[in-house]
C-alpha cells in the first residue's frame, strides 16, 4: 500500500490549502490556525485527530515533526523521528550523548535512544525549557524541522505586557524572533501554532506580518455530509439530508457523539421465540432530539454568549402590521430560494418601545423557517476576553449559515465605545462591522437589531450594506388596526371573547398611541377581572368570555405608562430611518426631509426640557 500524500490529496481541507500554497509561495515560515483546532478532520477518506493529520500531512516533506502542548509536554510521531530528534540534540551537545546511548550512539538501537530522549525531555512543559529545546531543532543546519505548538495562548498569553509574568513576556519576545530569523525562516522549517482564539494569543505574534494567520473553520455543509457518509454507511439521501442541515454549526467531533455513539452493544434478551430477535441495533436518535442536543452544545460553548431563539407564535399572533409581514417574508422566500442579490445584509427594526420589534422578529423567525439566535452581551472585564468572545459567536455563526442573528437593545449593545476601556470597543465594533459588511455572507447570514434609539447608533453601523432594510414601528394608526392587534393577543393567549367590530371598533376609538404591548395589557386586564369576578357596572352575572363591557371597564382602569414626548421624539427618528416610505403610515408617508428634520429638532428640545 502506497503512503499517503496529504498534502496533494483532493480532499485537503481549505485551511491547509491556504497555509500550505503560503509556505510555498512566500518566505512565511510561522502560521496561527486558530479557530475550530481541537475538532477532527476527514481527508483522504479517512478520520483524524489533528495531530494525526499533521503528522501525515508533513511526512512527505521529511521534516522533523515535534509537538508541544504545556499541559502535556514534547512528543514526537513515532520511534524513528524520535531517535532522529535524539540524534540532533546530542550532536548539538543539547543533552549529554551518555544519557541518550550510554553504550555510544552506534551501538544503540533506535527505539533505545527514542526511549532514553523521552526519559530526558518528554515530560517537560515548562515553556522556558521547551522552547529552548525547539529553538536548538529548528536552528540545525540540515534538519528541517516542523514544530506544532499546541494551546499556544499558554505559551505566549496576550495581555498588558506589566501584568505578565517574565516568563510569559519572554516567550513572546522569542517566538517573533523566529519569525525574524532568517537561520530558522530560510532553513526550510514551519512553526504552527494552534489556539482556539486569536485575541488569547500575545499580540507581539498575532500583529507580526511575518506570521500567518489562518482560521479553521467549523465544517461547511458539503464537509458535514462527506462526514455523515463516512461515519454512517448506507445512510439514505432524504435522512443524510436532514442531519446535515440540522448539524450546521457544530464540530465533526459533535456530530458523531450526536450520531454514531460509542454505544455498547446491548445483551442479548434472554426471552425470545425466533433468532431475529436475539439481533438488535439501537434506534436512530430523532432529529428533534438532535436538534435539541444542539441547542444545548452550543449555548454551553459559547458560555452564554448566544441564545437559540426557539419562537412559539408566528405571524398569525401579530396583529395588524401587514407592509412589514409581507417585506419579511419576502426576505425568507429570496433566503430559501438562493436569490442572494435579493437578501439585505442586515435589518434595522427601528421604533418606540412597546410597538413589537422583539415579538415580530421572533414571529419572523417561526415564520420563515430559519433558525435564529439571539446575540448576548459577550462583553468580559479580562484583557482580550471581550475580543476572544466575540471571535468565538462569529465562528459559531458563520457555521450555522443561514440564520437570523437578533440583536435587541441594539442602542445599548452596540453604541456608546470610547477609550475608556483602553479600546476595546473600538477593536470589538470594527471586528463586528466587518463581519457584518462581509459580502460573501449575503443570503446566509441575517442580522436583525431592535432599538428605540437609533441616533445612538455609529452612523457607520447603519449604511447600507450593512443594514440594508431599515423598517419603522409605531402604534397602531386607526381603530382596525387596533382591533387586529387585540384579536392576535386573543389568539395567543388562547382566551375567548365575544367582541365583533361593532362592538370592539367604539371602544378602541378613544385609545389613540396605545402602543401593541398597551393593548395586549388592556386585554390581560379585561381577562383577569373576567376571572376574577369584578364586574362591570350593571352587570349581574359573569358570562364565559371577554365582552365589550368587560374591555371598557379595563380601557377606563388601564394608565398606560409612558412619556409621549419621547414616544413622539422615536416615531420621528423611525421616519428618518426609514429605508422605504411604502413602510410608513400614511401621516408620514409623504414628508420631506426639511420638514422632518424641523420636527425632529423641536421634539429633541422637548425631550431635552
Amino acid at each position: 500500500m502506497s503512503a499517503l500524500d496529504l498534502p496533494r490529496a483532493a480532499d485537503l481541507p481549505a485551511f491547509m490549502s491556504r497555509l500550505r500554497d503560503r509556505y510555498l509561495q512566500t518566505e512565511t515560515g510561522q502560521f496561527v490556525l486558530h479557530g475550530n483546532v481541537h475538532d477532527v478532520l476527514l481527508c483522504a477518506r479517512r478520520v483524524w485527530s489533528m495531530p494525526a493529520f499533521l503528522d501525515a500531512f508533513f511526512a512527505p516533506s521529511n521534516k522533523l515533526v515535534v509537538h508541544y502542548d504545556p499541559g502535556r509536554g514534547i512528543w514526537f510521531p513515532d520511534d524513528e523521528q524520535t531517535a532522529r530528534a535524539a540524534l540532533a540534540l546530542a550532536d548539538l551537545g543539547f543533552v549529554a550523548s551518555t544519557k541518550l546511548a550510554p553504550r555510544g550512539m552506534d551501538k544503540t538501537p533506535r527505539p533505545v535512544l527514542a526511549r532514553n530522549l523521552r526519559d530526558a525531555i518528554g515530560a517537560e512543559r515548562q515553556p522556558e525549557v521547551a522552547l529552548e529545546i525547539l529553538e536548538a531543532l529548528l536552528s540545525k543546519p540540515d534538519l528541517p524541522t516542523a514544530v506544532i505548538m499546541h494551546y499556544a495562548e499558554l505559551v505566549a498569553p496576550d495581555g498588558a505586557v506589566s501584568s505578565l509574568g517574565f516568563f510569559d513576556r519572554t516567550a513572546a519576545a522569542r517566538l517573533h524572533r523566529w519569525s525574524l530569523s532568517d537561520e530558522i525562516v530560510r532553513g526550510n522549517n514551519v512553526v504552527l501554532m494552534l489556539t482556539g482564539a486569536m485575541a488569547d494569543l500575545s499580540r507581539r505574534v498575532t500583529r507580526n506580518p511575518r506570521v500567518g494567520a489562518i482560521q479553521v473553520p467549523l465544517p461547511g455543509a458539503l464537509e458535514r455530509a462527506r462526514f455523515l457518509a463516512q461515519i454512517k454507511p448506507g445512510l439514505d439521501p432524504d435522512r443524510g439530508e436532514t442531519l446535515t442541515r440540522v448539524t450546521a454549526g457544530l464540530q465533526l467531533r459533535q456530530i458523531q457523539d450526536l450520531v454514531a455513539p460509542k454505544i455498547p452493544p446491548p445483551e442479548a434478551p434472554a426471552n425470545v421465540d425466533s433468532t431475529r430477535d436475539v439481533f438488535h441495533t439501537p434506534p436512530a436518535l430523532p432529529v428533534e432530539d438532535i436538534a435539541e442536543r444542539k441547542r444545548e452544545i452550543l449555548e454551553q460553548e459559547c458560555a452564554g454568549l448566544i441564545e437559540v431563539i426557539e419562537p412559539d407564535h408566528d405571524f398569525s399572533h401579530v396583529g395588524g402590521m401587514e407592509p412589514i409581514k409581507g417585506a419579511l417574508m419576502r426576505v425568507a422566500e429570496h433566503m430559501k430560494a438562493g436569490r442572494r442579490a435579493q437578501v439585505p445584509m442586515g435589518i434595522l427594526l427601528v421604533g418606540p418601545m412597546g410597538t413589537g420589534k422583539s415579538f415580530l422578529a421572533e414571529a419572523f423567525a417561526k415564520e420563515s423557517g430559519l433558525a435564529a439566535v439571539r446575540l448576548k452581551n459577550f462583553r468580559d472585564r479580562w484583557v482580550g476576553s471581550t475580543e476572544a468572545n466575540l471571535e468565538k459567536v462569529l465562528t459559531v455563526i458563520e457555521g450555522l449559515g443561514n440564520i437570523l442573528v437578533v440583536i435587541d437593545e441594539g442602542d445599548r449593545s452596540m453604541g456608546g465605545g470610547g477609550d475608556s476601556d483602553g479600546g476595546v470597543s473600538s477593536r470589538v465594533m470594527a471586528r463586528l462591522k466587518e463581519f457584518m459588511s462581509d459580502t460573501s455572507h449575503r443570503g446566509r447570514i441575517i442580522f436583525i437589531m431592535m432599538t428605540n434609539r437609533p441616533d445612538k447608533l455609529d452612523t457607520d453601523m447603519k449604511r447600507p450594506g450593512r443594514f440594508d432594510l431599515k423598517i419603522p414601528f409605531f402604534s397602531p394608526q386607526n381603530p382596525e388596526e387596533r382591533a387586529a392587534i387585540v384579536r392576535a393577543v386573543i389568539r395567543r393567549h388562547k382566551l375567548t371573547a365575544d367582541l365583533p367590530d361593532e362592538v370592539l371598533l367604539p371602544i378602541l376609538e378613544g385609545l389613540a398611541g396605545y402602543a401593541a404591548a398597551d393593548l395586549e395589557a388592556l386585554v390581560l386586564l379585561a381577562y383577569d377581572d373576567l376571572q376574577s369576578g369584578v364586574l362591570p357596572e350593571g352587570a349581574l352575572v359573569v358570562p364565559g368570555t371577554i365582552t365589550a363591557p368587560f374591555l371598557a371597564q379595563a380601557a377606563r382602569d388601564f394608565m398606560p405608562t409612558r412619556e409621549t414626548n419621547m414616544v413622539a421624539f422615536m416615531e420621528l427618528l423611525a421616519v428618518q430611518e426609514a429605508s422605504n416610505r411604502r413602510l410608513l403610515p400614511p401621516s408620514y408617508r409623504d414628508i420631506d426631509v426639511a420638514e422632518l428634520n424641523a420636527l425632529l429638532r423641536g421634539a429633541r428640545g422637548l425631550v431635552d426640557r
